[in-house]
C-alpha cells in the first residue's frame, strides 16, 4: 500500500494542476494574512489569532479540494489502469485508503507551508497557543472531509472535470445548508463545525462530525469500487 501512496503523491506533484492549486492557495492566504495584520483603524485593531485566516482558508479549500482529488480514480478509469490496480495483490480497502492518504499528504504539505503565519503573529503579540493549534487541526479535518467527498466523486466517473464538478456541488451544498437549513442545516454544514476549533475549544462532536463524513465517503467509495472489481 505504501507503494500506492507514493505513486499517488508523485503523480500529483508532477501534475501542473497541483502546482497551480497549491500556488493559488498560498498566494491568496498569504495576501489575506498580510491584509489582516496591517488592518489598523479606530474601530478594529489587528487580532493576534488565526481566526480570520482559518475561515478564509476554508473558503479556498472549498474550491481547490475538488481539483486535488479529481484524478484519484477518474484518471485510472480513463487510462484503463484501474483494471490493473484491481487485479493487484492490494485489497479494495487498501486501494481506497492508499489513494486517500496520498491526497491527504498533499493537503498536509500545503498547510505546513503556511506555518509562517503563526510565527509572524508570535512576533507581533502574545497569542494563545491552543486556538492556533486547534485552528490548524480544524482546517485539516475540514479539508480531509472535502477530499473524501472528492474521492467519492472521482470513482463515479471517467472524467476528471466531471469528478471535480460533482465534488464541488456536494461540498457547496453541505456548506450552505447552514444558511438555509435552519438548526438541522447548521448541524450538517461543515463550516459551522469549524468555529469551536478557531476559538480554542476541542469539541468531540465537531471532531466526530468530520470523521463521520470521511468514513461515509470512503465507505461509499469502497462499495462502488467493489462493483468495478
Amino acid at each position: 500500500m505504501f507503494a500506492l501512496i507514493k505513486k499517488e503523491i508523485l503523480s500529483h506533484i508532477v501534475s501542473p494542476i497541483f502546482s497551480v492549486t497549491a500556488a493559488l492557495f498560498l498566494f491568496l492566504t498569504g495576501f489575506a494574512f498580510t491584509a489582516s495584520l496591517t488592518q489598523i483603524s479606530t474601530r478594529q485593531l489587528p487580532e493576534a489569532s488565526l481566526r480570520g485566516i482559518i475561515y478564509f482558508m476554508a473558503v479556498i479549500l472549498l474550491f481547490i479540494s475538488p481539483f486535488l482529488a479529481m484524478k484519484t480514480f477518474a484518471e485510472e478509469k480513463k487510462l484503463g489502469t484501474l483494471e490493473l490496480l484491481l487485479t493487484s495483490p492490494l485489497s479494495n480497502f487498501q486501494i481506497v485508503l492508499g489513494k486517500y492518504l496520498g491526497v491527504l499528504f498533499l493537503l498536509a504539505a500545503i498547510l505546513i507551508l503556511t506555518i509562517e503565519f503563526p510565527f509572524f503573529i508570535f512576533m507581533a503579540g502574545q497569542p494563545d497557543k491552543a486556538p492556533m493549534a486547534l485552528s490548524y487541526l480544524g482546517i485539516f479535518l475540514l479539508g480531509a472531509s472535502f477530499l473524501s467527498l472528492g474521492l467519492l466523486a472521482s470513482v463515479l466517473t471517467h472524467s476528471q472535470m466531471i469528478a471535480a464538478l460533482l465534488s464541488f456541488v456536494s461540498i457547496i451544498t453541505l456548506w450552505f445548508l447552514g444558511e438555509v437549513g435552519g438548526s438541522i442545516g447548521e448541524k450538517i454544514s461543515p463550516i459551522q463545525h469549524l468555529q469551536s476549533f478557531s476559538l480554542g475549544i476541542l469539541d468531540v462532536s465537531d471532531v466526530a462530525y468530520y470523521l463521520i463524513i470521511i468514513f461515509l465517503s470512503l465507505f461509499l467509495t469502497l462499495r462502488i469500487l467493489e462493483r468495478e472489481r
